[in-house]
């Protein structure tokens, strides 16, 4: 996996959120209130914000 920092919006399904309180797993994105993205919807790890911010992320390589 690669270490990222990359905006909101790049967020992908396969993405590990890496913050604070640890990691996140995202594996449901919700665009359908833009400008806010929504990870993991309706989920106890859910995680909210604008498409602008910037998020520490770890990403597969894609086969």
């Amino acid at each position: 996996m690669t270490d990222l920092h990359i905006p909101a919006d790049d967020l992908r399904v396969g993405d590990v959120i890496i913050h604070d309180g640890g990691e996140t797993p995202v594996r449901v994105l919700d665009r359908s209130a833009s400008p806010v993205i929504v990870t993991n919807p309706g989920d106890s790890d859910e995680i909210t914000g604008y498409l602008w911010q910037h998020v520490a992320v770890k990403r597969g390589e894609r086969p």
